[in-house]
């Protein structure tokens, strides 16, 4: 039982059923233990308050984090799909890569050292299902291909992966050809989605 003071003067008997302190907490209480019901007060609400601000704080960090973040992965891309002095993108690439963009497909590209004097090209094409597209298990098709460049050469490394709506796991990727192929039979227009 315990008889408590309001700020306005009136008191009321209030009954606690609180565990009993540990000795760690009568030692962090003891400060507070010659304050009144008001100072006690207002001390929980400066707690609160800076609680408040420590957490406003926290979140602005966090997303100024996660924008420096997103920012420096979109700097990364764009550096390594800048080709390298002395290298061009290998005929195959260029055909592959205007014929998907024309047709309304994304793509990327990077240029990684491999050795001493060469280099891997890995492009990546794809675009995501449409309304209009014959009902499927996935939602996307996606072709990654690497090619193997030295200088004068290029040969298509492995035969890549690809991802389609009708097998949505990813998988061997087919031939430039049929590559080709499905991007003419499945173009895309931003005004169809």
């Amino acid at each position: 039982m315990k008889r408590v003071l309001h700020p306005d003067g009136t008191a009321d008997r209030v009954e606690f059923h609180d565990r009993p302190q540990t000795a760690d907490e009568a030692q962090a209480f003891a400060k507070y233990r010659d304050l009144s019901p008001l100072e006690l007060m207002r001390q929980l609400r400066t707690a609160e308050w800076n609680a408040d601000v420590a957490q406003s704080e926290r979140d602005q960090w966090k997303a100024i984090a996660h924008r420096t973040q997103t920012e420096l992965a979109q700097a990364e891309r764009r550096l390594a799909a800048i080709t390298p002095d002395g290298w061009e993108l290998p005929r195959a690439v260029q055909e592959l890569l205007a014929h998907a963009e024309s047709h309304g497909w994304r793509s990327a590209r990077a240029w990684t050292p491999r050795g001493t004097d060469g280099m891997l090209l890995k492009i990546v094409i794809g675009r995501d299902t449409l309304p209009s597209d014959a009902p499927s298990r996935g939602t996307q098709w996606r072709f990654k291909l690497t090619w193997s460049c030295v200088p004068g050469s290029a040969r298509r490394a492995g035969a890549g992966l690809a991802r389609t709506p009708d097998r949505p796991q990813w998988h061997d990727a087919p031939s430039l050809r049929k590559i080709h192929a499905l991007i003419s039979d499945h173009p895309y227009s931003a005004g169809s989605a």
